[in-house]
């Protein structure tokens, strides 16, 4: 994993065109692969972003195009999902936009996602301060998700590399 170099668009970084159904699994695909240890895989398939609308964990696409808030929801449900189950990531998006508008919560979401990656896989520093202005029981929330994301993705990976080397070793 290239630690070093991750970095999830924020929401002013996001593409200001709206994408069709297919540039936006594409764009995802390339965004999260770099944290998607099982390559096997796929993060996001037409038949799943279908369910997330039909589940309402994302709005209805306005003429079969995905904006820049309909972006920010799927990254952060491709991200969570590798650990949560879609109603806990559909109450934790709403736990945070309840409390700040959504651009802020999926800032402030990146900006921990990336602090936890740095600290689980490069400096093994948990005791780093939280972006928030204010520490709150969501942004507390919001920590917690993204560091039990990124602790499962350094032990698929540390269990992938000892496969590997019992594998070679044999």
């Amino acid at each position: 994993m290239e630690s070093l170099e991750f970095h999830i668009p924020r929401f002013n970084e996001l593409p200001r065109v709206p994408l069709y159904k297919d540039q936006v699994i594409t764009y995802l695909e390339n965004l999260v692969k770099e944290i998607n240890i099982d390559n096997e895989e796929k993060i996001l398939t037409p038949t799943m972003l279908n369910n997330y609308v039909k589940q309402k964990v994302v709005s209805p696409p306005k003429d079969k195009k995905y904006n820049e808030k309909h972006l920010a929801y799927l990254i952060v449900v491709c991200v969570l999902k590798q650990v949560f189950s879609l109603q806990e990531i559909c109450s934790l998006i709403n736990v945070q936009i309840e409390s700040c508008p959504i651009d802020t919560a999926y800032d402030y979401f990146c900006t921990e996602a990336e602090k936890a990656i740095e600290a689980v896989f490069i400096t093994r520093d948990f005791s780093y301060p939280s972006s928030a202005s204010i520490n709150t029981l969501e942004s507390e929330m919001v920590r917690s998700t993204v560091m039990a994301v990124a602790h499962k993705l350094y032990i698929q990976m540390q269990l992938t590399e000892m496969n590997s080397n019992l594998e070679n070793s044999v």
